[in-house]
């Protein structure tokens, strides 16, 4: 775990331990071959992911949709003038462009979150989590499972004598 914590790259380190383990594993090496083969997969989609959150999305994207709604919005009352004529004084216009505009800013406030999500997803609950289950798999060590005799009777069983 200080190996881990203590890397430049944690999770090239994570995936290098993995690896490691992977090998010290008493199981044919046919099985070994494929845990190996998904956590390469697995290094792959960290390589991709890593990609996407260190690309930013250009600043001229969000201020250009910031300003073309806002532009929208306030020519909006211009376009919902006939429709509204029914109203005494048009009166009915002013609260459906209000809650028109709070959607709409409110979808526009959604992407710009969506943009980089790490910044409101509660990651600290999701690791702790995942550190709670690998600590209890840890502690099924020495409940007779990884006995000897277990593990000839399974490599017997995955790579009968010929």
């Amino acid at each position: 775990a200080e190996a881990i914590a203590s890397a430049t790259h944690r999770p090239n380190r994570a995936l290098y331990d993995l690896s490691v383990a992977i090998d010290k594993l008493p199981m044919h090496f046919m099985r070994k071959n494929e845990i190996n083969k998904n956590l390469s997969i697995f290094e792959d989609t960290l390589g991709g992911s890593e990609r996407l959150l260190s690309s930013p999305v250009p600043l001229f994207y969000t201020r250009h949709t910031a300003r073309f709604l806002s532009t929208w919005l306030l020519l909006l009352p211009f376009a919902m003038y006939d429709p509204f004529k029914g109203s005494w004084n048009h009166v009915a216009e002013i609260p459906a462009i209000a809650l028109a505009s709070v959607f709409l800013f409110g979808i526009e406030e959604l992407a710009t979150q969506l943009e980089e999500p790490f910044t409101i997803l509660p990651m600290q609950g999701f690791c702790d989590k995942i550190g709670a289950n690998c600590d209890e798999i840890v502690s099924w060590r020495g409940q007779g499972l990884d006995e000897k005799s277990v593990v000839e009777e399974n490599m017997e069983a995955m790579a009968p004598s010929r």
